[in-house]
């Protein structure tokens, strides 16, 4: 149990909100002045030089000069320091702004990423607002690399989930709850490093897909020829200038020149290659090393997990070593007089274009790791600011072995502020139940189902759920609730919903060792009076006792004689009370069918014939 509460949390962010406002406005007057002084500087040290040169001894002059530049360059130094601390304030303060824009949900001010695969059709994505705008996943999702946010969808989205995979991540994201600092310092270094100067650059992603598909060469044919040839150039030369032998060392020259032009395919491009692999470890490398050099102390999950980062079989210091000095030889090919000194001794370029091939055969499998690691951790993170924004939410694992399929205290939606909230308790007995839920238009039956689901997402993600206590066995969740017809396929809303069911019954009888949990709202809406009850009838006494445990909510009061029939299936109803024109609503799960209806109430409300 943490010791803060929400409100407590909420007062720190402000507090430091205002901080880090006063400082980074402090900061750009100082980078004004700064860029005065700059401005000033240069002009009144070029008057000074030339002053010194036009009427001084020549010694003053170059004192004067030398004072100048090393002056000048001192003031840019101390004014990129100023604009670097005046960025890392204004992220600082966008991390805080952002914390306190989830705790009070408010979407306006919460970035929004989409996961980057098509989730369409998937069992309960769009029916539970885990995906789009104002979901779950916005409402978590702190990661700065699409690769970490496609991982939180995968989490939250998961099918079929497994205890131990479950307990894995949330023993992680336990870890990572009480580090804030941890948490804040990895966005704030990712979010630093994370930008591209221009269109051409890679990505992250990009490089590894290019690293994963260059292929593997071998020059040590032509570097030994070219390496032997550069060997006998040199001493044919020395020869020769010392009178010893005559200039046999153009012979020698010509055929390192002639095979040497028959490999410089092998060398172009090299230090494209070589520069923009640089660049990106380069930009990552901030967040290589904090994780490389990061004090784990005891906490023993995170430390295992970060392994990769901090074990020396792995050292990511290493490698950013080894591209700068490949990229810093690869750099000769920027000069045509440097290229062709160097070129025209020895092999360079194709040595070295000998050491990338190597090189990127040992990088590819390490920074595949690494950023694997690496995304699952802003991941991990993003659960554990969650679960440190909302204290009042617990952790919980799915387990084989409890008694009851489902139970759960004080159950609340995460997606609705906590002032508006009311919470539910529920406990389902056996696997096969379903729950009928009746009740009044707008009294929450959709909410309710909606909050089951998004729920048990949030327990098998490995994140905290928002109940006092909740306990389940592992499920996969089923949900028909925002049905929506397809122009492009020519379904309609009834059809589309029929075909859903057909898959959630599919489901139910295809055999597998997990449960499904489903939710169904609203029970065939799309078709006439008859049809509808009868098929309700047929489809709840089909599912009844099967492989899960369900909740449908109907409009239907006819379904509720059900229950004498239905063993397996229990009435529950939301309630709403009227008084003169007002309406209010409980929403409060009571058992029993509901016991009245308000759609014509509410017909009259609005001034409609009833």
């Amino acid at each position: 149990m943490q010791n803060y509460s929400r409100q407590s949390l909420a007062n720190a962010f402000k507090n430091q909100v205002r901080r880090l406002s006063d400082n980074t406005e402090s900061l750009n007057k100082l980078s004004s002045r700064l860029s005065m002084g700059r401005l000033f500087g240069f002009i009144g040290g070029l008057i000074l030089v030339y002053a010194a040169g036009s009427w001084g001894p020549e010694w003053l002059f170059w004192i004067t000069l030398v004072f100048f530049l090393f002056g000048f360059r001192q003031l840019v130094k101390v004014h990129n320091k100023v604009e670097q601390s005046k960025e890392k304030f204004q992220i600082w303060k966008s991390i805080r702004e952002t914390h306190l824009a989830r705790q009070q949900l408010d979407w306006q001010n919460i970035p929004a990423r989409k996961p980057s695969p098509n989730y369409e059709g998937h069992p309960f994505a769009n029916d539970l607002d885990i995906i789009g705008t104002h979901s779950l996943l916005q409402l978590i999702d702190t990661s700065t690399y699409q690769g970490s946010t496609d991982e939180l969808s995968d989490y939250l989205l998961i099918q079929n989930p497994t205890p131990k995979d479950v307990q894995k991540r949330q023993e992680i994201v336990k870890e990572l709850t009480s580090k804030p600092q941890f948490r804040d310092q990895l966005h704030l270094l990712a979010k630093l490093n994370s930008k591209q100067e221009l269109e051409t650059d890679w990505n992250l992603d990009q490089l590894l897909d290019y690293l994963r598909n260059s292929k593997v060469v071998n020059y040590t044919l032509p570097l030994t020829i070219l390496g032997g040839l550069s060997v006998l150039n040199i001493v044919l030369l020395v020869l020769y200038l010392m009178g010893t032998i005559a200039p046999y060392v153009i012979i020698s020259f010509v055929a390192y020149l002639v095979i040497y032009n028959f490999n410089s395919e092998k060398i172009s491009g090299l230090y494209n290659e070589a520069h923009q692999i640089e660049k990106q470890l380069s930009r990552f490398n901030p967040v290589l090393h904090f994780l490389e050099n990061y004090d784990y102390q005891s906490n023993e999950q995170l430390k295992t997990f970060c392994k990769p980062y901090w074990s020396s079989d792995y050292s990511p210091s290493k490698y950013v070593k080894g591209i700068i000095r490949i990229a810093g030889a690869a750099s000769s090919q920027q000069s045509e007089i440097v290229w062709v000194l160097l070129n025209f001794l020895v092999p360079w370029d194709l040595y070295f274009s000998q050491k990338l091939s190597t090189y990127k055969k040992e990088l590819a499998p390490k920074l595949d790791e690494w950023l694997t690691h690496f995304y699952q951790l802003e991941a991990f993170c993003s659960m554990a600011n969650f679960a440190w924004l909302n204290p009042q939410y617990h952790f919980s694992l799915p387990d084989k072995q409890s008694s009851t399929p489902f139970s759960a205290t004080n159950l609340g939606h995460p997606l609705i502020h906590h002032k508006e909230k009311v919470t539910n308790d529920i406990t389902i007995d056996s696997k096969g139940d379903i729950l009928l839920i009746t009740g009044s238009n707008m009294a929450g039956k959709s909410t309710f189902l909606r909050t089951m689901g998004i729920n048990l997402s949030m327990c098998f993600a490995g994140a905290p759920v928002n109940a006092s206590t909740f306990s389940t066995i592992p499920f996969r969740i089923y949900s028909s609730i925002n049905v929506t017809d397809s122009l492009d396929n020519g379904l309609s809303h009834f059809y589309a919903e029929v075909k859903r069911l057909r898959e959630l019954m599919d489901m139910l009888n295809d055999n597998q060792d997990t449960p499904v949990f489903f939710m169904v709202d609203e029970i065939y809406r799309g078709t006439n009076n008859r049809e509808r009850l009868q098929g309700s009838e047929a489809f709840l006494k089909n599912v009844a006792g099967k492989n899960g445990v369900g909740l449908v909510s109907t409009h239907d009061l006819e379904l509720a004689q059900l229950e004498e029939s239905i063993p397996e299936l229990s009435n529950w109803h939301f309630a709403e009370t009227i008084e003169g024109n007002k309406m209010s609503f409980e929403y409060k799960l009571k058992p029993g069918p509901c016991p009245s209806t308000n759609a014509l109430k509410i017909m009259e409300m609005e001034g409609l014939p009833t």
